[in-house]
């Protein structure tokens, strides 16, 4: 018996209790455990997809309907509501129905509804489309972070995560690559119709392939065959006599509360709401960029294959920059990397904001600067999600994520009037001045969340 798992023998015929939430913090990270990354990693690539879809196709909407900035700036809104809504909603779904269900919901919806859009024929009914495929899209981020954080080794768990959510900016770079070789030819529908169709192939392969988190199970439906099996695939040796337990997450009870009422508990006021303001100022900057960062460009002069070329830069650099603040998370513990990551996308802007665009300049250097600011920006909110997952126990895990990415949705919606007001009154440099002032404000909130991960040595793994 593992020294992790095993705890006091409760009854002689029943044999001792095997807390499963050690043995899986403290184990190795098992093929099983990695494949469960992989499948949710996948839904997440077709998630970051579908809602950077309208932000590279907006340019040839705006040009081919003869439509202006201001009148495309509502759609982009409502579809920022419907993601705060599924966040929510998806958060409490998962706490109640399980990860997966939520999961392989949320990909369903904002797959048919994404393909639908290609069908449209007016602002109104991509509005109406867009709001109810974000509702999707917002479902499936906390329903993400909380299957991989309880499948995912301790010492392991904050790249785990990230590499997961990390998806979205991959899912951008994807985009990216494809709406620069289907745009100019075939069109903004055509990129609609194959965003749709290929995550409804994705939603499929979840539904046959992805388990159930074992944690939930226990806590849901107790000691059951089924949960022993899956444990079996994940690694751990069950003793047959033994009683099934997650003694850290009994340590946790909520006393009667509601997960949502519980977040606002002494225990953990302070840090839930340190980040939904953290949530919420580097979604403003995140949305900024992939909403508006294609039109920023297009209206410098630069054609439409290089305004989607930009934004597959900022994204590319996200990549980068959270995987490798994942792994600093995981030695240094997370509150040093992530402010600096922060404090690095104020610096960045500061750079666009005395970089004048011009189409016939440096093309390499404008993708570089835009690069290291998409470091910096999606490096920190990558990471935000395995913080908030960090901070709270499994009881309320999808409902504390759920509601920190709903909230923070309040800042996307800002960003999707605001881009277009700083784009018309002072141009490029209004937009990186919006991403300078939501950065710096993301810096401090990080400074105030007091359930950082801690550095690996103080964990003893």
């Amino acid at each position: 018996m593992s020294k992790f798992a095993a705890g006091h023998r409760a009854d002689p015929d029943i044999g001792p209790d095997f807390d499963i939430g050690r043995a899986i913090d403290a184990g190795r990270w098992s093929g099983y455990q990695k494949l469960v990354l992989l499948l949710v990693g996948c839904a997440v690539i077709f998630d970051g997809f579908d809602n950077q879809s309208l932000g590279f196709a907006a340019p040839a909407i705006i040009r081919d309907w003869g439509i202006s900035k201001e009148m495309l700036s509502p759609v982009m809104a409502i579809g920022q509501f419907g993601m705060m809504f599924g966040a929510a909603l998806g958060g409490m779904i998962g706490d109640r129905f399980g990860r997966k269900a939520a999961l392989v919901g949320s990909v369903l919806t904002f797959g048919v509804l994404t393909g639908c859009i290609a069908f449209s024929n007016s602002l109104f009914v991509i509005g109406a489309l867009r709001l109810v495929a974000n509702i999707g899209l917002g479902a499936a981020f906390p329903n993400a972070a909380a299957l991989v954080s309880e499948y995912t080794p301790a010492r392991n768990r904050s790249l785990g995560v990230t590499a997961s959510i990390v998806c979205v900016p991959l899912g951008g770079v994807v985009g990216g690559l494809i709406a620069a070789q289907v745009l100019p030819i075939f069109g903004w529908r055509m990129l609609f119709a194959a965003a749709g169709g290929a995550t409804l192939t994705v939603a499929l392969l979840l539904f046959l392939c992805l388990p159930e988190s074992t944690r939930f199970l226990l806590r849901r439906h107790g000691d059951t065959p089924k949960l022993r099996r899956l444990l079996a695939r994940v690694g751990l040796d069950v003793p047959a006599n033994a009683r099934l337990v997650d003694i850290a997450e009994q340590d946790e009870g909520q006393h009667g509360k509601s997960p949502l009422a519980a977040l606002f508990s002494g225990a953990w006021r302070r840090d839930t709401i340190a980040l939904w303001a953290a949530f919420g100022a580097c979604l403003f900057a995140v949305y900024t960029a992939f909403s508006w960062l294609p039109t920023m460009l297009s209206d410098a002069g630069f054609d439409l294959a290089f305004s989607s070329q930009g934004l597959t830069a900022f994204n590319i650099g996200g990549v980068i920059a959270a995987l490798t603040g994942a792994w600093l998370i995981g030695h240094k513990g997370s509150k040093a990397p992530m402010v600096v990551m922060a404090i690095g996308g104020v610096l960045g802007a500061g750079v666009l904001l005395t970089n004048p665009l011009d189409p016939a300049g440096s093309r390499l250097v404008l993708i570089l600067i835009l690069g290291i600011e998409g470091a910096f920006i999606n490096g920190v909110q990558t990471t935000l999600y395995a913080l908030a997952a960090n901070v709270y126990p499994t009881a309320i895990r999808a409902t504390g994520v759920g509601s920190a990415t709903s909230v923070g949705r309040i800042g996307a919606i800002a960003s999707s009037f605001g881009g277009a007001l700083a784009l018309h009154a002072l141009g490029a440099s209004g937009l990186s001045l919006m991403l300078l002032v939501a950065m710096g404000a993301t810096a401090i909130a990080l400074m105030s969340v007091r359930r950082h991960f801690q550095p690996a040595h103080s964990n003893g793994v």
